[in-house]
């Protein structure tokens, strides 16, 4: 199911993203580290297998992750700039909350098919969900509306 997030739930949100974020940066520059050491080698050589071994940990690990923010609805957008999107809309315009590492909250956004961060509307703060909707999560959801 899609998940639509307001401004406020996205934010909240960030304290689980972010670990999870450095976690899958970690295990890139740690798999690029390895797979340059791997070239190296003869490809039968013990280190070269024990090489392999960790890699195949590691990229297991990281896809481990994404399998979990995809399952949040969190859409990750580049990993070593550290930048993830979180469906939403503003207004009635379906658009992408946007963050990236190092920010307190969420408070840009961008429409769909495009990379322009804009700032979310005035009157939106970081911990309201005004100007911002989000849809049920289920069809029970929507009859309780």
């Amino acid at each position: 199911m899609y998940k639509l997030f307001t401004q406020a739930q996205a934010t909240e949100l960030l304290s689980v993203v972010d670990p999870m974020l450095r976690d899958l940066q970690s295990a890139f520059k740690d798999a690029v580290k390895l797979q340059n050491e791997h070239a190296a080698l003869r490809p039968e050589s013990l280190r070269a297998r024990q090489l392999a071994a960790e890699l195949t940990f590691i990229v297991d690990s990281a896809r481990t992750t994404k399998g979990d923010l995809d399952r949040l609805g969190v859409v990750l957008k580049d990993v070593e700039q550290g930048v993830v999107d979180f469906p939403g809309t503003v207004g009635a315009e379906m658009v992408y909350l946007c963050w990236e590492q190092g920010e307190d909250a969420v408070t840009h956004y961008h429409a769909l098919g495009r990379e322009a961060r804009l700032p979310l509307p005035a009157g939106a703060s970081p911990h309201t969900s005004e100007n911002l909707q989000s849809t049920p999560q289920s069809e029970n959801d929507a009859l309780d509306a």
